[in-house]
């Protein structure tokens, strides 16, 4: 087991309750370790004829997440959400009223079909059902993209009459009037309703799976505006001069000096950070920020990660440290952030702050960038400064690094050892004797 790193434990929901998810190095490879109820396990793994093995008060079941053996924790995770994918699919599915499991024959599934024939039914019935396993975030997002579509196409059409080139005239519309890189995941958002329809048996023509995305300038694509280390700090300053200087510097300072994304930046507690955490050996300081799940958030990824705290990082959280709490400060009159009918209820308005600070930017002579812009600052500057894709991509909570080779690989590109093999000199054929 040693040299080896377990994945972080993740939760599935079943309808049977949930179920734990865990890894196990066997040897050569890992294997994925699922831990519940007997009835859950059953639903997980409808296929396999064996019983669960009785573990405790619960049952459990070790499987070969792929064909081949995985050696690499990385290559772990990612299977294990591809699992993870599935299973949801099927849990939403359950959860709409209808069954959807390999188990099932086709006429079982043909008697749990929903009546949808329109693309505003699909949109309708699916965003409505992806609301239970999706973040808010997520799902605000896909009714935008929907939105794009119901405009263009309309929400009369019949699923039987979209095919390939509708879609791809409707996509080359909403690119001219949007952008490619907005119409381009719109085209995403919209594949994935109508996957979910051809494998219920609501649409039979595929032809849409053919349709290509926009192409988009190799100048603009995935661009997006950053701040240098200089930058940072001018826009640090601006930040503690906000109104709400606390809420502002903070969010200002999470997001360049530790990569995290708005809604993390958010939900970060001061229970969740380190900052005196020393080495045991040296007795130097080793601050450190533990993102995990709290209040029934959690990371996007589902992961929990550890990001080391640079040092003007913790000149900042020091100087407006608390005993507990979260790290933004909440205004008068907002307390908490619960969901009762309207949505989640920030205990502030952060992009009312964002505005104000990037006006205070803009004035001292800055950029103004969005909000995930500092998300860019943090992996730029750092890739800048020589720090390994390894590291950035395991702090920006990636699963490999080829996130960071996609968006930052010209920060990446030029390496000075491609000067290092040189042609010998060749040596003089002329004689002393001859040059005399």
């Amino acid at each position: 087991m040693a040299g080896h790193t377990n994945m972080p434990p993740r939760n599935q929901k079943t309808p049977h309750g949930d179920v734990n998810l865990t890894s196990r190095w066997m040897r050569n490879h890992y294997v994925l370790m699922a831990s519940g109820s007997r009835e859950a396990l059953r639903w997980m793994f409808p296929k396999r004829k064996e019983e669960p093995e009785k573990n405790g008060n619960c049952f459990r079941h070790a499987f070969m997440p792929a064909p081949e053996k995985i050696t690499v924790e990385r290559d772990l995770r990612r299977l294990c959400s591809r699992w993870q994918d599935a299973w949801s699919s099927r849990y939403e599915d359950h959860l709409a009223g209808f069954t959807s499991n390999v188990s099932d024959t086709p006429t079982d599934q043909a008697s749990h079909k929903p009546t949808i024939t329109t693309l505003g039914q699909l949109f309708d019935h699916l965003h409505e059902q992806r609301k239970a396993t999706t973040a808010r975030s997520t799902s605000d997002r896909d009714r935008y993209r929907l939105q794009l579509w119901r405009d263009d196409i309309g929400n009369q059409v019949l699923l039987a009459d979209l095919s390939s080139d509708r879609i791809a005239s409707a996509l080359t519309r909403i690119g001219k009037r949007t952008s490619a890189p907005t119409a381009n995941p719109a085209l995403g958002v919209l594949k994935t309703y109508l996957n979910w329809a051809a494998n219920m048996g609501l649409l039979t023509d595929q032809s849409y799976r053919t349709v290509r995305p926009l192409k988009e300038m190799a100048g603009t694509r995935h661009r997006c505006a950053w701040w240098t280390a200089a930058e940072v700090e001018v826009a640090v300053r601006c930040a503690a001069q906000d109104s709400h200087p606390a809420t502002a510097t903070l969010l200002v300072a999470c997001g360049c000096y530790l990569g995290l994304r708005v809604e993390e930046i958010i939900m970060l507690r001061w229970q969740d950070l380190s900052l005196d955490a020393t080495d045991p050996k040296t007795g130097e300081a080793k601050p450190v920020c533990h993102l995990t799940a709290n209040n029934g958030w959690q990371p996007k990824d589902g992961e929990a990660r550890d990001i080391p705290i640079c040092t003007p990082l913790l000149s900042l959280l020091k100087q407006h440290r608390q005993p507990d709490g979260f790290l933004l400060q909440a205004e008068k009159g907002r307390t908490g952030r619960p969901r009762a009918g309207k949505g989640w209820r920030y205990r502030y308005n952060p992009k009312k702050v964002w505005l104000r600070v990037m006006k205070s930017v803009v004035v001292a002579g800055g950029k103004a960038i969005t909000m995930y812009g500092m998300r860019h600052s943090f992996a730029s500057n750092f890739l800048i400064a020589g720090v390994s894709d390894v590291k950035v991509s395991r702090w920006l909570g990636h699963s490999d690094t080829r996130m960071v080779h996609r968006h930052y690989g010209h920060l990446l590109s030029y390496d000075g050892d491609i000067n290092a093999v040189t042609a010998p000199k060749a040596k003089s054929t002329v004689s002393s004797k001859d040059a005399s």
